[in-house]
């Protein structure tokens, strides 16, 4: 009795057998190739006949429910058997094998194709000298026509450093939420408490806690009298994307959604629109303690007393 080691492929209990539909806009080469490679794996994976038979008879029932046609399966199957006999005479055959490459990378240009027909020509001439050796073109293809774009889109951005008024602007190329932020620096009176507008966060971060201020109630402010004008809120998403979602809600309809948008109708019909608002971020935080922190300057503020904080929303 001779002990041999006996294998076959393994299949996951969770595989749908899912193969490429043949009524997917595709090329016919491609379907043809998923069933050429897919045969092919399970003649050269199996070291039994039977297990092999077995796993291709349940593999052209996963093509047939694909869409594939049966005829033509039952076509590629010689012409696997025959690529899998040729694949086990060159790996048994020591002068098919090369054990050494050499590899010229060289910049794209229309003389490639000259190129490797010299370098074949050269190549049996170097081999008794180097040995059993294949000589091969490596192209080093330029930048594609998407990263120039992307890599010019950055000429007309202007740096954060170098924005003369050091605001909390992301300085992104059409951003529409750059021209409501604050400067990094600036004092805001909010109830007769002073806050002070951080400098290391723009309309792109995330996981924040921000402020909007109405600025025409704001600049009614006397010492002994307060308006409601200023909201607090979170938002694990970035900056821009929660103020678009404000933006959203600035018409007859859904007006009720948002504490911005109903204040303004309530109070500033006439200005119903986000330009009425100033707009900050003050802290960033993990996402579990976003409700711990939203809190913590609505209690400080008072703007659930004393600001939009205590305006009842639709959901």
């Amino acid at each position: 009795y001779q002990r041999r080691v006996r294998d076959r492929i393994y299949t996951k209990p969770t595989d749908a057998r899912n193969y490429l539909r043949t009524d997917s806009f595709h090329p016919p080469h491609v379907f043809r190739s998923v069933a050429f490679s897919q045969m092919l794996r399970i003649v050269s994976r199996n070291s039994q006949e039977n297990t092999r038979r077995e796993d291709m008879d349940q593999l052209k029932q996963d093509l047939k429910r694909s869409g594939h046609d049966m005829e033509k399966i039952d076509d590629l199957e010689p012409l696997v058997y025959r690529k899998f006999v040729e694949l086990e005479e060159d790996s048994s055959d020591p002068s098919t094998n090369r054990s050494t490459s050499l590899v010229f990378p060289v910049d794209y240009m229309c003389e490639i194709p000259e190129l490797k027909k010299l370098l074949r020509e050269t190549e049996r001439l170097v081999q008794p000298v180097l040995g059993n050796t294949i000589i091969k073109v490596a192209t080093r293809k330029g930048s594609s026509i998407g990263n120039k774009v992307m890599q010019n889109s950055a000429i007309g951005r202007v740096p954060v450093s170098s924005n003369a008024q050091e605001s909390q602007e992301c300085a992104g190329w059409g951003c529409r939420c750059c021209q409501h932020m604050s400067k990094s620096g600036e004092k805001l009176n909010i109830n007769g408490c002073e806050l002070t507008v951080p400098k290391r966060y723009n309309c792109k971060t995330n996981n924040c806690i921000y402020m909007a201020q109405c600025k025409l109630c704001s600049s009614l402010h006397s010492e002994d009298v307060y308006l409601e004008d200023t909201y607090f809120g979170q938002t694990s998403q970035k900056f821009h994307k929660r103020v678009n979602g404000h933006r959203a809600c600035f018409n007859a309809e859904d007006y009720k959604k948002s504490a911005l948008s109903l204040h303004a109708m309530e109070q500033h019909p006439d200005h119903f629109n986000m330009g009425i608002y100033q707009l900050a971020v003050l802290k960033e935080t993990s996402p579990r303690c976003l409700n711990r922190e939203e809190l913590r300057f609505i209690e400080k503020y008072r703007t659930n007393s004393v600001g939009l904080n205590r305006c009842k929303v639709e959901r």
